[in-house]
C-alpha cells in the first residue's frame, strides 16, 4: 500500500503486512524525520505528542516501566494498554525510506501542471462544446432541443432554411408520397429527418413515417428528392404533410 507522509507529502510503499490494520504502527519518514502512528483501518494519522522522536519512544516505555513498579499505582494502570507478544514486532517504529518500505519517486512538478491543464481542459470541452456547438447537436438530435430550452439557451429549429415540398399519390393500394428539400440559405445546411405524415378530411394525422435524406448536408440554393411509400395505409388518409423533426 501507499504510504503518505503528513508533513511533507513524501510516499513510501509499505507492505500491509508490517503494519497491524488494526492497531497500527509507529513510522518515521526518512525525508523529514517526522514520526506519527499510522492506522489504516480507523484512516487517520496520530501524531506524538511528546518533544522529540527519542523522548516520545523513551518516555512512553520508562513511563509505563514507573506505573508498573510503584505501589499504589492501580488506578493509574486502567488506562495503560498491554499488548500481546505477537504484536511486538509491530509496537516498534517502521523506518520509511529502508528496502522494507522504500519512497516512491515523486511526480515532476512540470508534469503535474500538464495533467492539471489537461484535466482543466477536457472539463471546458465537456461543457463549452455542447453549448457553443447547441445548433448542430439539435440538427443531428432535434428532442436535445427541449434540454436546452429547459436550461434557457435557444436554440435553431431543426430546417431552419430548408423548404419541403411533398407530392401524394395513391397507387395499388398504397399510398406514395415524393417530396424535394430545398436550402435557401447562403450556406451549407445540415438535413434533419423529415417527418412525413398522413392527414384524414379534418387535418387530423392518422399515421407518419421518419424519412431519412438521400444526403447529409445541402449546399446553398440545392435541392434534393425523396420518396417515401405507406403500405396498406389508412382509409381515411386523403392528403399529406411534411415536417423536420423527430417522432
Amino acid at each position: 500500500m501507499l504510504l503518505t507522509c503528513p508533513s511533507c507529502e513524501t510516499r513510501y510503499q509499505v507492505d500491509e503486512a508490517a503494519i497491524d490494520r488494526a492497531a497500527g504502527r509507529q513510522v518515521r519518514c526518512a525525508n523529514c524525520g517526522y514520526l506519527w502512528h499510522f492506522a489504516p483501518s480507523l484512516e487517520e494519522h496520530v501524531p506524538p505528542t511528546a518533544a522529540g522522536p527519542a523522548a516520545r519512544s523513551t518516555g512512553a516505555v520508562a513511563g509505563a516501566a514507573s506505573a508498573a513498579a510503584a505501589p499504589g499505582a492501580g488506578p493509574a494502570m486502567a488506562g495503560a494498554v498491554l499488548q500481546p507478544d505477537g504484536a511486538a514486532a509491530l509496537s516498534t517504529t517502521l523506518e520509511l525510506g529502508s528496502a522494507a518500505a522504500p519512497a516512491v519517486e515523486p511526480m515532476h512538478p512540470a508534469l503535474r501542471g500538464l495533467l492539471q491543464v489537461g484535466a482543466t481542459l477536457i472539463v471546458a470541452a465537456v461543457i463549452l462544446v455542447p453549448i457553443l456547438g447547441r445548433n448542430t447537436v439539435v440538427g443531428t438530435w432535434p428532442e436535445s432541443a427541449k434540454v436546452y430550452q429547459a436550461v434557457g439557451l435557444q436554440t435553431v429549429a431543426p430546417g431552419t432554411g430548408l423548404d419541403v415540398k411533398v407530392t401524394p399519390l395513391r397507387s395499388d393500394g398504397a399510398f406514395v408520397v415524393t417530396g424535394e428539400i430545398t436550402n435557401t440559405t447562403r450556406e451549407a445546411v445540415n438535413l434533419p429527418p423529415v417527418r412525413v405524415g398522413l392527414l384524414d378530411m379534418t387535418k387530423r394525422e392518422v399515421e407518419f413515417q421518419m424519412v431519412d435524406p438521400p444526403v447529409e448536408s445541402l449546399p446553398p440554393g440545392a435541392i434534393v428528392r425523396f420518396k417515401t411509400v405507406f403500405e396498406h395505409p389508412s382509409v381515411a388518409a386523403t392528403d399529406v404533410v411534411a415536417t423536420f423533426g423527430a417522432e
